[in-house]
């Protein structure tokens, strides 16, 4: 049943951003600035490089939100959630880092800058890389679900720092989404309101599909010892 709803929200997440492509490309206005005469290219990946961030968010807030459960209710399937959401978390990361370089560059001319939005979540990936080192450093399964649960709701904190950073401190990265709305066409936020859907759906088939792998991989495992044994 869990399989088949992955495969659902695969299919979803598929439509979804086919239709954002055809949405950006064909359907939003042309957006061109001063600073960037010819980042028509940088302007389109808006409606990629933002859902994708904030499903990574989502991802982080989901995995801190597993690894309470299971401190709470010492169930492993909410450490394979949690884990799940983690490694998703680090997966959406790269991917904002990556379309994030290719617009700085376009945008701003340069491959990097040193302003809140970059460095916050530069400090967001290398906490939750830092995750998976402490899982690999523990060979005792439940110590290691114990500490790696206190990690992932301690690496979420970060969450909202990044998320708050270009509101909190002034920066050249620019604010969308205002307290008095959305300062975009309808269009506009109508695409981007699809890629945030697509790239939700997409990031529930994938913790679906995740974390029925690694509880299949215990299984397997659990299995191994009795016939070792």
């Amino acid at each position: 049943m869990k399989q088949r709803m992955g495969l659902v929200f695969g299919i979803i997440a598929g439509i979804l951003l086919l239709a954002v492509f055809y949405g950006a490309f064909m359907v939003t206005p042309m957006i061109v600035t001063p600073k960037a005469p010819d980042g028509v290219f940088s302007q389109k990946m808006f409606y990629f490089h933002v859902p994708i961030a904030l499903t990574s968010f989502v991802a982080s807030a989901i995995g801190a939100i597993a690894a309470i459960l299971f401190l709470v209710k010492k169930e492993r399937k909410y450490d394979f959630i949690s884990y799940s959401s983690v490694q998703l978390a680090l997966l959406f990361g790269f991917l904002v880092e990556w379309t994030g370089i290719i617009w700085t560059r376009m945008e701003w001319g340069a491959w990097w800058a040193w302003e809140p939005r970059l460095t916050t979540y530069l400090i967001f990936m290398l906490v939750y890389a830092g995750y998976f080192v402490l899982r690999s450093s523990v060979s005792d399964e439940n110590a290691r679900a114990r500490y790696c649960a206190v990690y992932a709701i301690i690496a979420a904190i970060n969450t909202p720092l990044s998320f708050f950073s270009i509101r909190l401190i002034p920066a050249v990265h620019p604010v969308v989404f205002t307290t008095s709305g959305a300062s975009m066409e309808t269009s506009m936020l109508v695409t981007f309101l699809i890629g945030m859907a697509g790239m939700t759906c997409l990031f529930i088939s994938l913790l679906i599909t995740r974390t029925k792998t690694e509880s299949l991989k215990e299984e397997v495992d659990y299995l191994k010892n009795i016939i070792g044994g």
